[in-house]
């Protein structure tokens, strides 16, 4: 699923005027403790991103500081989302409708409480929940001031959400996403041409259309590895599984969903790993496959300097 929350990199908030007490850089900590967990975001570290974010959480709390401490919590949710964290993502999110409900939630964050449940729920695999719920918004495209990447962004996730509803039988928001993208001169957003190679490539392969499903998705495999989106090169690489399987490629799909093993084994995924090796025992080692945690030392992630991109998931 495309990236629905970008994690907000700072957020300025001043001391009090003519407080003596407060010194004027007295915010920078929590600022560092956000920033230190993008960067551990960015590299794929999540339990450090947690930690950070959880740390700046607290410190906004101790100085009832409500805006900082909803930042904070949005980017838990942004970061428990990503290890497939279901239960600390419900509670977060709980929280901060709660305050949306009591008028507290900053206006903002609001839209953004709304896209991270519909990613929860994407990734539970209740889509028809997250189109309900993304509809208002969807609704709305015309009458909010949003940026193109936003409005982008809510096309691309509802044309894949009805795309696996209806098996392309109903593309009302695929079709408005496809002319979103025409209207570009030129392609200012390649992510959203991959995401729109995806969806076709689902609708290819449930008319069994396989090799020209292949043809596309390894087409955004390609470019997710140019980006070095490590969720959604094993996302990839299990869609492409799934075809192959379906054509009774048996060895190649075991190879593909080995790849994507290794991929969420390094991410901490725990989620995904068990799901990647319960089918690779249902295809081939019903009986002598031994389930390795993530945190088997065979798969702890090496401690080494990278370089830093963009989160494009």
């Amino acid at each position: 699923m495309i990236k629905l929350v970008i994690l907000v990199l700072s957020l300025t908030l001043p001391a009090c005027a003519g407080s003596s007490d407060v010194r004027p850089d007295i915010y920078n900590k929590g600022e560092n403790l956000l920033h230190s967990g993008l960067i551990a975001y960015k590299e794929d570290d999540f339990p450090t991103a947690l930690q950070k974010f959880n740390s700046a959480l607290l410190f906004y709390q101790s100085l009832d500081d409500i805006k900082g401490a909803q930042l904070a919590r949005i980017n838990l949710v942004e970061t428990s989302l990503a290890l497939n964290n279901f239960a600390a993502t419900e509670q977060q999110l709980t929280i901060l409708k709660q305050q949306d409900v009591d008028g507290f939630l900053d206006e903002p964050f609001k839209n953004k409480v709304i896209l991270l449940e519909v990613k929860l729920l994407f990734q539970q695999q209740r889509y028809n929940e997250a189109l309900t719920t993304i509809n208002p918004l969807l609704l709305q495209l015309d009458k909010q001031d949003l940026t193109d990447d936003t409005k982008l962004n809510l096309l691309a996730t509802a044309a894949r959400l009805e795309t696996l509803i209806s098996s392309g039988t109903k593309p009302q928001w695929l079709n408005k996403f496809r002319a979103s993208l025409a209207q570009e001169k030129e392609p200012q957003q390649p992510k959203f041409q991959i995401i729109l190679k995806r969806i076709d490539a689902i609708i290819a392969s449930q008319k069994q259309q396989y090799h020209e499903a292949l043809k596309l998705l390894h087409e955004a495999l390609g470019y997710y590895k140019l980006q070095a989106d490590r969720r959604a090169i094993a996302s990839c690489l299990e869609e492409i599984a799934i075809i192959e399987l379906a054509q009774n490629n048996k060895s190649q799909a075991l190879e593909y969903l080995k790849r994507a093993l290794t991929i969420r084994a390094w991410l901490k995924d725990q989620y995904n790993f068990d799901k990647i090796q319960q089918k690779i025992m249902l295809i081939s080692f019903p009986d002598s496959v031994i389930p390795i945690r993530s945190d088997h030392p065979i798969v702890q992630r090496p401690r080494q300097n990278r370089a830093q991109h963009p989160v494009f998931w």
